[in-house]
């Protein structure tokens, strides 16, 4: 025991304290060095962007309106018409001597109504002989109506100017009414349809200007047309549609693309977007320079971007921006700023 107290004692000798650290108490201590930038706040003209896609404007199922053969088709698929251009037709079978029939029935009524009238001025004919007169008058009336009107359900036309999407019909078929014989679709204008939330759907009004762009790159001016008033069930969205004029039918229904409208002016700063961080909230924030040099945390409000940075609000003004060393410093140090354009400072 003795000799392990002796070493004990000895060890001060060969192993001295650890040195005292000597801090420097300094008021000149360095500073971290950052880089900041002056911005100001500036009109941005946002322009809303919604994913939409091309549908006919009218799309119409021209069917039979009587039964019969088919004894003439006069378009192909694909086909452009004119309204009541005649797509298919009925054979007659014997209709339009029917119709002959029907009027000269309506001109002998008409005649022998005409006859008993003047006799009756005359005393020589009885109120009810005037009654069945008329009569028979109106009864052939409604015989030709009804002759006229099958003789025109032979002729299937085009209710619009369109094109023959499909034709389901051939010369010699026999179809019963209700059967189809060509859909019809309007593609000038074309319909542009898009879904758009709830947040943006009071962005928007009837008649408004905006603009439907492909993926190619060719953008087409566009009118809001209609707007709806209750959000789809499943996906809590607003139907959104506007109108391409489409004169040459180069634009076809069903083409993706977006809808592009362009809203009221607001007062923001566009900044880069490398600056932004989250606070402890998750909120977007940046650090700024105040007039002691020292950090601020201030949060903001992204409301749009695109290649040059970001479009924020929530700044005051005019600000001093850390672009380069905001990762390192907290709100309240006090930093050494180099501005990148040193005029700024």
């Amino acid at each position: 025991m003795a000799l392990v107290v002796a070493l004990w004692l000895s060890s001060a000798l060969w192993w001295p304290d650890d040195p005292v650290p000597v801090v420097d108490a300094s008021p000149q201590s360095k500073l971290t060095q950052i880089q900041a930038r002056w911005y100001q706040r500036q009109l941005h003209y946002p322009v809303y962007s919604v994913s939409a896609k091309t549908q006919p404007n009218r799309r119409v199922d021209i069917k039979a309106q009587a039964a019969g053969m088919i004894s003439k088709v006069a378009v192909l698929r694909g086909a452009s018409v004119a309204t009541d251009d005649l797509i298919c037709m009925l054979d007659d079978q014997g209709r339009q001597a029917a119709l002959r029939a029907a009027q000269a029935a309506v001109e002998r009524a008409d005649l022998e109504h005409r006859g008993v009238v003047s006799l009756k001025k005359g005393g020589f004919q009885s109120d009810l002989a005037i009654a069945r007169a008329l009569a028979g008058l109106q009864a052939a009336r409604s015989e030709l109506a009804v002759a006229q009107n099958t003789v025109d359900h032979l002729r299937m036309v085009a209710p619009f100017a369109g094109i023959v999407e499909e034709r389901a019909l051939e010369l010699g078929d026999y179809v019963r009414p209700g059967q189809l014989c060509a859909t019809l679709v309007e593609l000038d204008p074309l319909r542009v349809v898009a879904q758009v939330a709830a947040a943006n759907i009071n962005q928007l009004r009837i008649g408004q200007s905006a603009q439907f762009g492909l993926s190619s790159g060719d953008k087409y001016p566009a009118i809001i047309t209609y707007l709806a008033h209750t959000a789809d069930a499943i996906t809590r969205t607003y139907r959104v549609e506007a109108q391409v004029v489409n004169p040459t039918r180069a634009l076809r229904a069903g083409l993706a693309g977006e809808l592009q409208v362009g809203l009221p002016s607001v007062a923001a700063q566009l900044i880069p977007a490398a600056v932004l961080q989250l606070d402890d909230a998750g909120e977007s924030m940046v650090k700024v320079l105040a007039e002691d040099d020292r950090v601020v945390d201030i949060n903001v409000q992204i409301i749009a971007g695109n290649s040059s940075g970001v479009w924020v609000q929530g700044l005051p003004p005019r600000v001093a921006l850390i672009t380069v060393g905001q990762n390192y410093v907290i709100a309240g140090e006090r930093v050494d700023a180099v501005f990148s354009d040193p005029l700024e400072r």
